[in-house]
């Protein structure tokens, strides 16, 4: 997200509103805490610290926010708490939530990365080729956990390469190409008109 938002600054004007709210130009943080949910493209680089455990892992959108952190002290026994409902919520296999987030297999990380953004109170989930790299059972998974989201009335953006995962999971479709948003369309529309837009025939 935050490579995003210094890339919308950098190369477009106009304006991201959520609610009717003023996102470009927030911090990352600010952001965040505007209702946005953010699971990245990259797991391993910019969803998890490797070298932090699990119990960390999934507080940090809200380290510095009560109950997580009082007068700047954390409170271990409420991420400890937290990290132990999260993994049994969202079926992390892991030894101890005191593990590593780096000790973990691709479809875990992920999972823990789900965990921390969609435990959340938010009103905008963003994801970002969320399946990439996993097994079956990791993306049955994923896909499950983004139509829960969709159906308690959270608004979801998938950005996806994967056209069985567009057409599985989407209501409403967008194509880009070059930059440029070709057409939107939805769910029922032919692979071979979706596969033209993609090549960037209108």
């Amino acid at each position: 997200l935050a490579r995003a938002l210094i890339n919308l600054e950098e190369h477009v004007t106009g304006s991201i509103k959520l609610d009717k709210e003023e996102i470009l130009g927030k911090s990352v943080h600010e952001a965040l805490q505007s209702g946005i949910a953010y699971v990245p493209e990259s797991r391993e680089l910019d969803g998890l610290i490797g070298s932090f455990s699990i119990a960390e892992n999934l507080i940090l959108d809200v380290h510095n926010l009560p109950p997580v952190s009082k007068n700047g002290q954390l409170n271990k026994d409420f991420i400890n708490q937290n990290a132990d409902k999260l993994i049994k919520e969202f079926d992390v296999r892991t030894q101890s939530i005191f593990d590593t987030a780096s000790s973990l297999s691709g479809g875990n990380k992920q999972k823990v990365v789900l965990a921390r953004e969609l435990s959340r109170s938010v009103k905008l989930v963003i994801v970002s080729q969320p399946t990439r790299g996993l097994d079956v059972g990791s993306i049955e998974f994923v896909h499950e956990r983004l139509i829960a989201e969709k159906d308690s009335g959270r608004a979801v953006l998938l950005i996806s390469s994967e056209l069985d995962e567009v057409y599985g999971l989407a209501d409403r479709i967008a194509v880009i190409y070059k930059g440029e948003i070709l057409g939107v369309t939805d769910s029922s529309t032919s692979r071979e008109k979706l596969g033209l837009l993609m090549a960037g025939v209108k």
